[in-house]
C-alpha cells in the first residue's frame, strides 16, 4: 500500500499557518520505498499539480502534496504567498512558519527512518529552499524547479552534513529575475551541495529531459 496524501493549510486571521488538515500516515511496514516525497506546487495550481510531476518521475512513490494556504478567490489556484503585495521579509517570515509546520506534521513515527525529499516548483520551489535552510538535517535532500527567491536575509541552519539539491531553469525563464536565480544560487553553495541544471528553448516549465535529470538525481541521494 502506498503513502498517497493530499494535504493543504488553513491560515489564521493574523496570516500565519495554522495547523495543516492531514490524511492518514501509514506504518512504516505498509511502505514500498524508503522515501517519501513533500511537494509544494507553483503559483495558481494546486497539489495536484505536483502529483503528475512525481508520477513521472517515481511512479510508485510515496508523497505528501500540500496546497497552499492563500485561494485565489476570482481566478481560482492557490499560493504560498502574495509576491506582489508582500515584500520579502513577510514573504520568508511566511515560508519559514509554514516549514515548521510541516517539519512538525512529518516528526511522525509512520515516517522515522526515511529519506525526505522537497520537492516545490516556483512559489513551490523557494518555499521548500526556505524548509531545507531551516531543517537541513530533517531532508536527504530537495528537487527546486523554477524557483523564485526571497530572502531578505539569507540565513540557514548549521547542517550537520550538506543536503543535496537540484537546482533546474529554462534557458527563456522569465518568470523568474536574473537576480533571484544568482541570489538562490549563493545561498544554496553555503549549506548545500548542487547540481544545477538549465534546459535549452524551455520557459517557466518543466520537460522529459529534466525530469529525466531529475529521477537520476534521486538515485544519487545518500541515506541518511
Amino acid at each position: 500500500m502506498r503513502l498517497n496524501m493530499l494535504t493543504r493549510l488553513t491560515m489564521e486571521s493574523a496570516g500565519s499557518p495554522a495547523e495543516p488538515i492531514t490524511g492518514q500516515i501509514l506504518p512504516p511496514d505498509t511502505a514500498t520505498s524508503d522515501i517519501v516525497y513533500v511537494m509544494f506546487h507553483g503559483y495558481g495550481n494546486d497539489e495536484h499539480e505536483m502529483v503528475r510531476i512525481i508520477d513521472a518521475v517515481d511512479p510508485s512513490s510515496d508523497y505528501i502534496s500540500v496546497q497552499g494556504p492563500i485561494h485565489r478567490q476570482y481566478l481560482g489556484g492557490h499560493a504560498w504567498y502574495d509576491s506582489a503585495g508582500w515584500d520579502n521579509a513577510r514573504i520568508q517570515s511566511q515560508c519559514s512558519a509554514i516549514g515548521d509546520q510541516i517539519v512538525s506534521m512529518l516528526d511522525s513515527s509512520a515516517l522515522k527512518g526515511r529519506r525526505k525529499v522537497l520537492v516545490g516548483f516556483s512559489q513551490g520551489g523557494y518555499l521548500s529552499y526556505r524548509i531545507l535552510a531551516d531543517h537541513p538535517d530533517t531532508f536527504a535532500g530537495a528537487v527546486l524547479l523554477a524557483p523564485s527567491f526571497h530572502d531578505e536575509q539569507p540565513r540557514f541552519a548549521e547542517p550537520t552534513r550538506r543536503p543535496k539539491v537540484f537546482l533546474g531553469y529554462g534557458s527563456l525563464d522569465r518568470q523568474i529575475p536574473e537576480e533571484q536565480k544568482t541570489s538562490i544560487r549563493t545561498a544554496l553553495a553555503a549549506f548545500a551541495t548542487v547540481e544545477e541544471r538549465a534546459y535549452l528553448g524551455m520557459r517557466h516549465d518543466v520537460c522529459d529531459a529534466e525530469l529525466t535529470d531529475v529521477h537520476r538525481f534521486l538515485q544519487s541521494l545518500p541515506r541518511i
